[in-house]
């Protein structure tokens, strides 16, 4: 039986106690890590808690782990606690995209793109739950989306449910108008994929090659319409060109959804 098997067999609240100790060692030796719920820990290990931290992000984390290929951290403990959970995972190397984007050559994007692309087909191609909810969380339950509510949202029943809730944080004086111009697209069936739905340059780690070596916080995953993970990735990002573009090669472009997804977040406050 290994090290780990047997600290895992400890009583969570000491396994806890243990957590929080190396947390406070971890604030005297290394840099904040720029999130009030994440914190370095030696060992090369990252903790993650507070509110709207729940088990279902270390549980997709896994489920990503074990069926793909796709550098996510691995989950060394996940403790159930009143806020929701403690996530203990390891670091990955690498440092956050950040404007690295914006220096890269021609090649170096083309490259970062296939890395991308790679991994995110993997992730993509995992088939969705058979029953339960059509739009949900990881586990079938509620989820965090940025774009459309700060509070977690959901489950959803169908996919019409999800529309429909979208329209109803929507400004009621624009509800007509939206539901006019979405009306195909949101009649439109989609394959369900498993979706980041948070990806962003902070959230994507390269080498000092400018290869992909990270894909990170993924507390907002859940099962999506397919073409959710590229609006997503696209929300409040208009002028940053090369994002976009690279969006586009990773996920393949969505030009009428798109379009229909910029008219909500006009028309919607999620703060």
């Amino acid at each position: 039986m290994g090290f780990r098997n047997l600290w895992l067999r400890l009583p969570s609240f000491i396994r806890l106690r243990i957590y929080h100790i190396l947390i406070k060692v971890g604030l005297r030796l290394y840099e904040p890590t720029g999130s009030h719920r994440c914190y370095k820990l030696p060992f090369n290990l990252y903790a993650k808690f507070g509110g709207n931290v729940f088990i279902a992000e270390a549980d997709a984390m896994r489920y990503i782990s074990s069926h793909t290929t796709a550098p996510v951290p691995s989950v060394v403990d996940a403790i159930p606690v009143p806020t929701g959970a403690f996530i203990v995972m390891t670091g990955l190397p690498g440092t956050e995209m950040f404007d690295r984007l914006q220096r890269m050559s021609t090649s170096e994007l083309a490259l970062l793109a296939q890395d991308l692309k790679a991994s995110f087909e993997q992730i993509r191609s995992l088939p969705p739950p058979t029953s339960g909810p059509r739009v949900s969380g990881f586990g079938g339950g509620n989820f965090r989306c940025f774009r459309i509510d700060s509070d977690p949202i959901g489950p959803f029943a169908t996919e019409g449910d999800f529309y429909q809730y979208i329209y109803e944080h929507a400004w009621a004086t624009e509800r007509e108008r939206l539901e006019h111009i979405a009306q195909k697209v949101h009649s439109t069936p989609y394959k369900l994929c498993l979706t980041h739905n948070d990806l962003a340059p902070h959230n994507i780690l390269l080498d000092g090659n400018n290869r992909l070596s990270g894909i990170v916080d993924w507390e907002c995953c859940a099962w999506m319409p397919e073409y959710w993970e590229y609006t997503r990735s696209c929300y409040v990002r208009d002028g940053y060109t090369q994002w976009l573009h690279l969006m586009g090669e990773v996920f393949g472009t969505w030009p009428e959804e798109l379009a229909v997804e910029k008219e909500f977040w006009y028309c919607n406050d999620p703060w």
